[in-house]
């Protein structure tokens, strides 16, 4: 249901209405109601077009250098007035309205809704904190993919899965991805969340695609490099046995110390017939 709706309405307003009809702001008004009429139906449709998203500006580790961070809210269906708190509490359609970059002291969390003009929220409201640890940490959502890849599949954890689970965006020809803009004069060390995920693709023609990464053990390793794919190893750990281990593990190290920001890029050299691997996280640390 999170997949298919509002992605349905979409689909009904390109293909029921008159080219001459279609007006992105006119369907965007009328998709916030029927948003109401889904959940009603017990439908739970995805509100992320209607959801605040955060953005630092600069780099992260430009923010944790200079204690301020630098925040933009916006959502991609630019709808609604964005209102956000920065006391703990939840907003409403009385919180302060949004309207220019917010700048602000690391530790703070702030949280945003964007409302109607009757004040109805046209999604749950979104978190966003800048404790130094949370500007540290990267989730899969927000690692890039490494140079020539694209992270162009969102799989969840298990194939049977019949609720909600944990899901990652991957590049099923690559066993790569990077934690952008690292702050390597800040962090020392990092600890990784690996997931492992069934490999159940047939590629046909496109199997020539695949990028085969030399490995030293039985089943592979995760490679740390700083500096970008071509950079400095910064750790390697051996991959568990997939028969016998669990599909989550953690991995921690330290990291070079390092000037200012660079990419860390994670590389799986498990052979092209094993599973896939995904980064679920990477936390850096200020300690080792």
């Amino acid at each position: 249901q999170h997949a298919t709706f509002p992605r349905l309405s979409a689909l009904a307003e390109r293909t029921w209405s008159p080219k001459t009809t279609q007006d992105y702001a006119g369907f965007v008004a009328r998709l916030e109601p029927q948003m109401g009429r889904y959940a009603r139906a017990g439908i739970a449709a995805a509100d992320s077009a209607f959801a605040v998203d955060f953005a630092v500006q600069g780099t992260r580790g430009d923010a944790l250098r200079a204690r301020k961070v630098p925040v933009t809210l916006a959502t991609q269906a630019g709808y609604g007035t964005i209102r956000y708190t920065l006391d703990g509490k939840a907003p409403t359609s009385r919180s302060k309205a949004y309207a220019s970059p917010l700048s602000l002291k690391t530790g703070v969390v702030v949280r945003a809704a964007a409302f109607t003009s009757d004040g109805r929220a046209t999604a749950t409201p979104r978190l966003f904190e800048t404790s130094r640890a949370a500007l540290l940490r990267r989730s899969n959502s927000e690692m890039v993919a490494c140079p020539g890849g694209s992270l162009n599949l969102r799989v969840p954890l298990t194939a049977e899965a019949t609720a909600l689970t944990p899901v990652y965006n991957i590049n099923i020809f690559d066993g790569c991805t990077m934690y952008p803009a690292a702050p390597l004069d800040v962090a020392r060390g990092f600890s990784i969340d690996v997931a492992r995920l069934a490999r159940h693709y047939g590629l046909a023609h496109d199997a020539s695609k695949l990028v085969p990464h030399y490995a030293v053990t039985t089943y592979g390793e995760l490679v740390v490099r700083a500096g970008g794919c071509k950079g400095t190893i910064a750790a390697t750990f051996p991959l568990p046995d997939p028969a016998t281990s669990p599909n989550r593990m953690t991995f921690r190290g330290k990291l070079p110390e390092g000037k200012g920001d660079a990419d860390l890029c994670l590389q799986f050299t498990q052979s092209l017939e094993s599973p896939i691997y995904a980064a679920e996280s990477m936390q850096l640390t200020e300690t080792n």
